[in-house]
């Protein structure tokens, strides 16, 4: 039995038991944890990216979105906590505009790239999910839809996490005790 697979499966049932309970408490959280990735690339595009290349338009754009990441972050992760419940739902909505915005300027920033010969499918994987996760942050915050779209995540996560736990429960290893032991010492002093 692997304890970290069986502590997996618990976790990914927890998790799902979570959504289906309390769906709306998760939205938020799902907006805040976006909200720090944003910052978190922000940081990373200002940092990393914006002098790969010396054109200056290119690193305007760059620049531009590396801030505006930062600030659509912070904002996503300080609103809702700070104002709750109403601020959650402006947050997705501003987080999905961002993600579309951010991804017509990495679309951009591909052409550039790739013309320099440099590598671009990690920024092609990140346009495809910046514009996924859009696209579930415009579906969710509708009550009916993203109550629906969430509690059905959940019942997937319950399965899964419930079929990984049986599965190493199934597969632990079978321990016998005995009641006792004959050993060698012992039939040498009944003789």
């Amino acid at each position: 039995m692997d304890k970290n697979k069986l502590f997996l499966g618990f976790m990914t049932a927890a998790l799902g038991l979570f959504l289906l309970i309390s769906p709306d408490t998760f939205i938020s959280f799902f907006v805040i944890l976006l909200g720090i990735a944003a910052v978190i690339d922000g940081i990373f595009i200002l940092a990393a990216t914006r002098d790969l290349i010396i054109d200056p338009q290119y690193k305007l754009i760059v620049t531009v979105r590396g801030v505006l990441s930062v600030v659509v972050g912070l904002l996503a992760v300080i609103l809702p906590i700070a104002v709750a419940a109403v601020v959650w739902k402006a947050m997705a909505y501003t987080l999905a505009i961002y993600l579309v915005i951010s991804a017509g300027m990495q679309i951009y920033t591909i052409t550039k790239l790739h013309r320099n010969g440099i590598m671009i499918r990690q920024s092609l994987i990140e346009v495809a999910s910046s514009l996924t996760l859009a696209l579930v942050l415009f579906i969710i915050p509708a009550q009916t839809a993203g109550h629906m779209i969430v509690r059905l995540f959940g019942i997937v996560l319950l399965i899964i996490g419930i079929g990984l736990f049986v599965i190493q429960w199934k597969s632990r290893p079978e321990v016998i005790i005995p009641d006792s032991v004959d050993t060698i010492e012992d039939e040498e002093v009944e003789s």
